[in-house]
């Protein structure tokens, strides 16, 4: 693939998530077969297509739903007491002990793409679909909730990972809201993530989605691509939303955008909470969010620069090896 594309795709995965194979995909830069071939080769493990024809009820059922959403596995095949099992991460010799141990089987492993295990853990265990959008990038530990306005918007600056960029603007906000809502824009979708403040949480946050072809305040500023405060209105898809928040509907709140390139990324809703209103005056927020935009692109430069040179160092490798 060209340098442009990984560009695209890193920018991808910066503002999405995943893993850099499901954003090169997405963006329709490499078909899966050759994909699943690279991850093979990479993890020194078979590859092998995904027929659904092969799938039993029986060996889907060898492991619990919640095993395989710890691990992201799936069991393919069973021949004799070998256990073929998909996974995303072939060399995570934890899940392939876990399995191996409870099921007594011999495990032998299986590369699969993240987005097709993405569809096996959906379509045979229902699992959301939501993981997606985690940060491959995610640090251990992300810092505590900063004290004060200053010491969050710097955090934005000093941020290296999504993760940490969306915790410093929710710290941010607390200090101007009594609670908080953050949403990735997925075009048809508004996808909740997490939340804080007044009776909300991550868990809340998770549990919310709302499409963007219907009429909503969502749709609003995505389309508008500026922030609304108000009352939310009497759309359907608001009301979801105040109901779900315990939320009078004639108490305001505010929702405004993260933009980048030109298009809306992020979306956070606000309020004070349940009978609170939203001050007005905002212009020190407004001022300081635009900080996310630019954390955003400084991660996604920096990412590039780290491929690049990955790149260039696997060809110097890869000459020096033909020249000896």
């Amino acid at each position: 693939m060209t340098e442009r594309q990984l560009q695209e795709a890193i920018q991808h995965q910066v503002l999405y998530g995943g893993r850099l194979g499901t954003s090169l995909h997405e963006l329709g830069f490499i078909t899966e077969e050759k994909l699943q071939e690279a991850l093979a080769k990479a993890h020194g493990v078979a590859a092998m297509a995904v027929d659904l024809r092969e799938v039993s009820p029986e060996t889907v059922a060898l492991i619990p739903r919640a095993m395989a959403a710890k691990h992201k596995v799936f069991p393919y095949q069973l021949r004799g007491k070998t256990l073929f099992l998909m996974m995303v991460d072939p060399s995570d010799h934890g899940a392939l002990a876990s399995v191996g141990f409870t099921l007594g089987y011999i495990v032998r492993p299986l590369v699969v793409p993240e987005f097709r295990m993405i569809q096996l853990l959906r379509d045979y265990y229902g699992i959301d679909e939501r993981w997606r959008y985690n940060d491959t990038h995610r640090p251990l530990a992300l810092p505590a909730e900063a004290p004060d306005v200053h010491t969050a918007a710097a955090r934005i600056d000093e941020a290296g990972t999504r993760d940490e960029v969306v915790e410093s603007l929710m710290a941010l906000c607390r200090h101007f809201f009594r609670r908080v809502l953050f949403f990735i824009v997925r075009e048809p979708w508004v996808v909740g993530w997490t939340g804080a403040g007044e009776g909300t949480d991550r868990d809340l946050a998770q549990q919310l989605r709302f499409p963007l072809d219907e009429p909503s305040v969502f749709q609003t500023v995505t389309r508008d691509k500026t922030m609304f405060i108000g009352r939310l209105g009497a759309d359907e898809q608001n009301r979801r939303l105040l109901d779900v928040l315990g939320k009078r509907a004639t108490t305001n709140a505010a929702v405004f955008p993260v933009v980048v390139k030109g298009r809306v990324v992020n979306l956070v809703y606000a309020d004070n909470g349940a009978t609170g209103n939203v001050k007005p005056t905002l212009g020190e927020l407004l001022v300081l969010i635009q900080r996310v935009p630019r954390a955003y692109l400084r991660i996604i430069r920096r990412r590039v620069a780290e491929a690049r040179k990955a790149v260039e160092d696997t060809a110097v490798e890869a000459e020096g090896k033909e020249s000896g």
